[in-house]
């Protein structure tokens, strides 16, 4: 079966993370929604149905099957899916279009099973640890941990193979710890799961990290990690506390760095929705950072709680920034200049390498593209 995963128009409420990729290629637990419903429906090839300037590197294909990109599998979809005639669109009692089966919806069907959809930057953290635990089900692993490392609790542990961890305390008392290929953990860690960390991802030394917390691969992490995926080739490698976070690709926080994930009253959290160009009511008391790709920080960089960084920022300086800082922003609380298109580029190019990854004419177009749809939101410009 071939597969396609289509934006539908609440895609932008997923912003600054879907600004630079489809939804489908968000990281959800150990893998991405693509990856999930790549295995639960056995498909031979997989493409996209996104923004234009998104093409390039997401190509589209000609599917049996077109999957809204914004849902994660369930036994009830997936069978719905599996059932569904060519022709017939699947849709949820709200009206969200769910899948298509063929190239045309020629009639309608309701799906009154259950399922589960993320349209909002949190919710990727939000099911973050049942993720895990649903990636992990049915893994065996065939190699066996180091005697130097402390095991607590009887959910299973996955160690992939050229992994290397040595003198640290696995806690697997509330859920499962997934170690990928040639990942490392440095000794005097503390980890609690369900945890993850994908292939080549590195975990310092006297990190400790709380769980439902994912690091993406080619990772770094260090000092204090509660609820925080990184969706893949981040830095957070020194002293300092994230929590409830989202990180996009090729970011990179300074030494010392800190965010609020509670507000000081213990009242709910206002989060930036670029949908709707306004501060809205998340509904959640824990938040903390939502950072865009390509985005960094300085050293001893405070974010209050809640915060919304867009992509291709460079932040720094003393005190506390915007709640919501706009798409490639240069500067901190003392206020933003445009951090410049060539300027970003460059750093990116330098950056990329370094995790064995090119950027290319391609990976520029997407930057060009998201640095003109932001610049509304960029006020000193005007």
């Amino acid at each position: 079966m071939k597969i396609s995963f289509f934006d539908d128009p609440l895609v932008t409420g997923l912003y600054p993370l879907t600004l630079t990729r489809p939804a489908a290629d968000l990281r959800i637990g150990i893998s991405k929604i693509s990856d999930k419903w790549t295995s639960a429906l056995s498909a031979t090839s997989i493409g996209y149905e996104t923004q234009p300037y998104l093409q390039a590197k997401f190509p589209k294909i000609n599917a049996d099957l077109n999957i809204n990109g914004r849902l994660i599998p369930s036994a009830d979809l997936i069978l719905a899916f599996q059932n569904l005639k060519n022709g017939e669109q699947l849709e949820s009692a709200d009206g969200t279009v769910l899948g298509i089966k063929g190239d045309n919806a020629q009639s309608k069907r309701i799906f009154e099973g259950k399922y589960d959809s993320i349209a909002r930057p949190f919710d990727v953290f939000l099911k973050a640890g049942e993720n895990i635990r649903a990636d992990m089900e049915g893994m065996k692993s065939e190699n066996t941990l180091h005697p130097s490392v402390i095991v607590i609790g009887d959910f299973p542990i996955y160690l992939g193979d050229g992994a290397q961890v040595v003198a640290c305390t696995l806690n697997a008392t509330e859920g499962p710890i997934y170690i990928g290929e040639n990942a490392r953990i440095m000794e005097g860690s503390l980890i609690r799961g369900p945890f993850a960390m994908c292939e080549n991802s590195v975990v310092k030394m006297g990190a400790k990290i709380y769980k439902d917390t994912v690091l993406g691969p080619s990772s770094v992490a260090g000092g204090e990690l509660s609820n925080v995926v990184f969706q893949g080739f981040s830095n957070k490698g020194h002293d300092g506390f994230l929590g409830n976070a989202v990180l996009g690709e090729w970011c990179n926080i300074g030494a010392d760095s800190n965010c609020s994930n509670l507000k000081n009253n213990y009242d709910g959290i206002k989060i930036w929705n670029y949908a709707s160009s306004r501060f809205e009511k998340s509904n959640q008391q824990f938040c903390g950072l939502i950072m865009g790709d390509h985005s960094k920080c300085g050293i001893n960089t405070m974010f209050n709680t809640g915060t919304v960084v867009g992509v291709a920022c460079n932040l720094f300086g003393s005190g506390f920034p915007r709640n919501f800082i706009p798409d490639f922003s240069w500067g901190g609380s003392g206020g933003f200049v445009n951090h410049k298109l060539d300027a970003a580029c460059k750093t990116a190019s330098l950056v990329m390498p370094r995790r064995h990854k090119e950027f290319n004419e391609v990976e520029r177009a997407i930057l060009e593209e998201v640095h003109s749809i932001t610049s509304a939101w960029r006020n000193w410009e005007k």
